[in-house]
């Protein structure tokens, strides 16, 4: 052992003096998905930067790498467990030949599943010496190691035999093409058509989001910049509801309520300074319109929050359900149980997790990294902040702490108090991956546990003066084996029992209509892709909100292309898929919610990424069920309104990538979704040279071209890259 430690404590000694000269590098690369059906393979390489050789004892590299399942097979020489859902380590075997010093290796992994896009390889990588120690004999911490990462460029590392439940293709050049056209509302011939395949004329769309009910417009500009305005409140109008009259010596608004005045001011407000409209009547068809933002997976701070809000404000959104705990982490202050957020809100290297959690998701392995997404929660002034912020823009607050399932977090934070031990002898597999994520709801300490936390939003509430009238239980995705039916519906009603005594509706996820009666009055989410599932619950009599994963889940990646970040478990979402459905018509049917789930997040410009323009959909849908707009017009409407707008107040929002057609005589013809901003294109010649320049109309192919790249630059932002590989093309 003394010569084992010889040995290790220089090259820690190196890292410590040369903080820049990480002791091992690394690079990952993807080689192919579906070597097997369903298995892909990668190339890890590792380079040894100390003077020392690597040995094959002593050490640990960690990392996170979210759905890929380790494959191991005798005579490897690194060992990959997936320790629980997300974390991964790598060990070495016995086979492991020692890496000498300056020198690099390349190991093969496999796994079960696909990665087929770049967002998808491991993050966060650290290097962990168990057993060495300073000159004082401390524990020395662990070590950061860089990975860089090949790029995709092949088909084999971007599609997968089995691809989502939609059979997505992927989006390279042509499918790009043909659906910007259809979204476009162009046919084949380039013909500019309507919804039903006719010549369709130019109507008329103004300016605004969502769409107002009834709009008048004279003949000629007037400036209304310095107008004063009568504000009368009239209860006659629907609920939110609002009238705006416009003549030459004044504006005239009639609210129904606080919200109508509120939404009349932020129609002004797009109307500009000057405008032909006389008068505007409108009111919202859903009473109930949502973002949940998942902030348990991966934090984002109050000032982020806050600037969510004031987009919906501005698009007439009025809930903001806050998803505040989860497997990954706790994200709330409750003063009664302090372990909560000093054990449970954090995320790093430990073996026992008692003062923090596993690495999940972003990695690392400093549980103080204040930087870091893994790593904060709200503490109770920042809650009630927000709650008071939300209420001057009409947005009410819904809490969510899903329970039982979901609650790794809280578990492993409360050390032994949640925790049985016949209980944890029951096998079972969450959707996530966990092996331990329910609670043990047989406890004495279950229930009134529970009861603490709800206590405590109720105070949170009334200290700002917005009381709480929904708290969101979640429910959803128990898993199988974990509790039996009876444990789990004793549960629900204790849980029930406890929002009673508060006056406090309940809601959820879907699933809990298998534990909840129409009579508790609990408002059911259905997250379930399609209409059936809502319309069951709505026929039951539960009130539902729509949140239907192929259209809502703004944490899906937008299409099919190896750069997108997002999950697509359920398929692709963009900004059309928000818009470009038909909500179910149900008299129970309450409202519609987008979910922004965490598990891609890792800062804030990809939460706004993720969220605009999609969000835009979710307005016009929400406020008028029945949208007056057509595809075309609502994608002019988006790209050339909107999102100025967005970039005016300096918000991150997402391009849709371009198109590439190869037609006839081998003309290349390149579209994006609005004709604003360039189109700039790369083609990759037989040599591999490359000829760069700006689209501007269809030009010929080169003869010896292998391969054709394009972006969409507007706004100061670009697209992604869209390929379009003509090697395959031609096969």
């Amino acid at each position: 052992m003394k010569k084992y430690i010889y040995i290790l404590i220089p090259l820690f000694m190196l890292a410590a003096c040369q903080p820049k000269k990480a002791p091992l590098t690394l690079h990952w690369e993807l080689l192919a998905n579906d070597v097997e059906p369903n298995i892909c393979e990668a190339a890890l390489t590792i380079t040894n930067n100390t003077s020392k050789p690597l040995l094959s004892d002593g050490w640990l590299i960690g990392f996170s790498l979210m759905s890929l399942h380790p494959i191991y097979t005798e005579g490897d020489e690194l060992r990959e467990t997936e320790v629980q859902a997300s974390y991964h380590t790598l060990t070495p075997t016995e086979a492991f030949q020692p890496l000498q010093a300056g020198c690099t290796r390349t190991y093969k992994l496999r796994y079960k599943g696909s990665a087929v896009r770049q967002s998808s390889h491991p993050e966060g990588f650290f290097l962990v010496r168990p057993d060495a120690t300073d000159a004082a004999g401390n524990p020395l911490p662990p070590v950061s190691l860089p990975c860089s990462f090949a790029p995709y460029t092949r088909m084999n590392q971007m599609t997968r035999g089995i691809e989502t439940w939609l059979k997505t293709p992927y989006a390279d050049g042509e499918y790009m093409y043909a659906y910007i056209n259809e979204r476009r509302g162009i046919d084949e011939h380039g013909e500019s058509v309507n919804e039903h395949g006719n010549t369709r004329n130019s109507t008329e769309v103004y300016p605004y989001f969502p769409q107002p009910k009834q709009l008048q417009a004279g003949q000629t500009m007037r400036t209304i910049a310095s107008l004063p305005r009568e504000v009368i409140q009239d209860s006659t109008l629907p609920e939110e509801g609002y009238a705006i009259t416009i003549e030459d010596e004044q504006i005239t608004i009639r609210h129904a309520d606080e919200a109508g005045l509120q939404y009349a001011c932020v129609t002004l407000e797009q109307l500009g300074d000057s405008t032909r409209v006389t008068t505007i009547s409108d009111y919202p068809d859903l009473h109930f319109r949502a973002v949940m933002l998942d902030i348990a997976r991966n934090f984002y701070t109050t000032e982020d929050i806050l600037l969510v809000i004031n987009q919906m404000a501005a698009l007439k959104l009025n809930v903001l359900h806050l998803h505040l705990a989860d497997d990954e982490g706790w994200r709330i202050e409750i003063p009664a149980l302090p372990q909560l957020t000093a054990n449970g809100s954090r995320r790093g290297y430990t073996t026992d997790e008692r003062d923090c959690l596993y690495p999940a998701y972003c990695g690392g392995w400093d549980k103080n990294d204040s930087t870091s997404t893994a790593n904060g929660y709200l503490t109770r002034e920042d809650y009630i902040w927000i709650l008071q912020y939300a209420k001057q823009r009409n947005i009410r607050i819904i809490p969510e702490i899903d329970m039982p399932g979901h609650m790794r977090a809280i578990k492993k934070a409360m050390g032994d108090v949640l925790v049985d031990p016949e209980l944890e002898q029951r096998e079972y597999l969450s959707a996530q991956n966990y092996t331990d994520n329910v609670i043990a709801v047989t406890r004495p300490e279950a229930l009134p546990t529970i009861r603490t936390i709800i206590e405590a939003f109720v105070d949170m509430h009334n200290e700002a003066g917005c009381p709480l009238t929904i708290f969101n239980i979640g429910g959803d995705e128990v898993p199988k084996g974990a509790l039996t039916h009876e444990e789990h519906q004793t549960f629900i009603d204790g849980v029930l029992a406890i929002l009673q005594e508060y006056n406090l509706q309940p809601a959820g996820w879907e699933e809990i209509d298998h534990f909840c009666t129409p009579a508790s009055r609990a408002i059911c989410y259905s997250w379930h892709p399609g209409e059936k599932k809502a319309r069951e619950m709505a026929e039951k009599g539960f009130p539902v909100v729509l949140a239907a994963a192929d259209h809502l889940y703004f944490d899906f990646a937008y299409c099919h292309q190896h750069e997108e970040k997002g999950l697509n478990w359920g398929g692709y979402t963009d900004e059309f898929d928000s818009f470009n459905w038909q909500p179910l018509d149900h008299k129970n049917v309450i409202g519609m919610s987008a979910q922004l789930w965490a598990e891609v997040i890792r800062n804030f410009e990809q939460v706004e990424w993720q969220l605009y323009p999609k969000m835009f959909g979710l307005s016009e849908r929400a406020w008028n069920t029945r949208s007056a707009l057509s595809v075309p017009e609502y994608g002019a409407l988006l790209y050339n309104t909107a999102l100025p707008r967005l970039a005016q107040q300096g918000c991150n929002f997402h391009l849709m990538q371009p198109g590439i057609h190869i037609g006839e005589d081998n003309m290349v013809s390149m579209n994006r979704i609005t004709d604003r901003g360039i189109i700039t294109y790369a083609i990759r010649l037989g040599d591999g040279s490359l000829k760069e320049a700006i689209y501007e109309q269809p030009f010929t192919l080169p003869a010896d071209a292998k391969h054709i790249t394009a972006q969409w630059h507007y706004l100061d932002h670009h697209s992604n890259t869209t390929h379009l590989f003509l090697e395959e093309k031609a096969q």
